[in-house]
């Protein structure tokens, strides 16, 4: 009895210095995220976007970084733990072509932006047509139900945007937005900005414009020097 007793003990000691895994209902945040390829979204400005009651988080596998400027889905694990619990959570990253004056998209339809980006209620709707959360045709007509963003542009938070959309073919529905402001002094304020160097076709293009324009000259100057001579030679008649 007593060497079962021990066993238990040790077996519930062992269990207590075991890792426990729980489901990624404990990451808070978004699925999805999109973004523009020629802007700038770093794994940072990804994991603002996520709390979880274990503490901080971190990225335990990294499919998007290398990639965020080609378009394309991409993949990111996220990761947390209190020493006991650990939470993992997979999100995608989408890379689009255009998404429009905005930092990022969560989710479809929460639009990031700074302080220093502001949007009118119809390019809220453009932004969130680049997602797919809304589509938008020749007829479609738009009624603005609730806009706390507009005035607020300047004012880090958390804003609601409610509309209604209607077109011809019979669409007829309501949809919320969130527009999530971050002070723009909180951004990456780089030093230097480097520019890709030029490629051969350029230099190539720009080397045979300059000849061009040198031979345009010379060509100009001939014609000048041809009609002063001429009009000497009449004056002298």
């Amino acid at each position: 009895m007593k060497k079962i007793l021990v066993l238990v003990l040790l077996l519930i000691s062992f269990a207590s210095f075991q890792v426990t895994y729980a489901s990624s209902t404990g990451i808070v945040g978004p699925d999805v995220i999109h973004k523009e390829a020629n802007k700038i979204l770093t794994t940072s400005d990804i994991l603002s976007m996520y709390q979880s009651s274990l503490g901080g988080i971190t990225i335990q596998q990294d499919g998007y970084t290398g990639y965020g400027n080609i378009l394309g889905s991409y993949y990111i694990m996220l990761y947390a733990s209190d020493g006991t619990l650990t939470e993992t959570k997979e999100i995608e990253v989408r890379v689009i072509s255009t998404l429009g004056d905005v930092q990022a998209v969560s989710d479809l339809k929460n639009i990031h932006v700074t302080t220093e980006q502001s949007l009118t209620p119809s390019e809220i709707v453009y932004v969130l047509e680049k997602t797919g959360y809304v589509e938008i045709t020749a007829t479609t007509q738009m009624v603005i139900l609730n806009n706390a963003y507009t005035g607020n542009e300047e004012t880090p938070g958390t804003y609601l945007f409610e509309f209604r959309l209607v077109n011809a073919a019979g669409l007829d529905q309501i949809y919320l937005a969130q527009i999530i402001v971050k002070d723009a002094a909180d951004d990456f304020v780089p030093d230097v900005i480097f520019e890709a160097p030029p490629s051969v076709v350029s230099s190539v293009l720009r080397g045979g414009w300059i000849l061009l324009q040198y031979v345009i000259a010379i060509i100009f100057a001939y014609f000048i020097i041809k009609f002063i001579k001429k009009h000497k030679r009449g004056g002298t008649v």
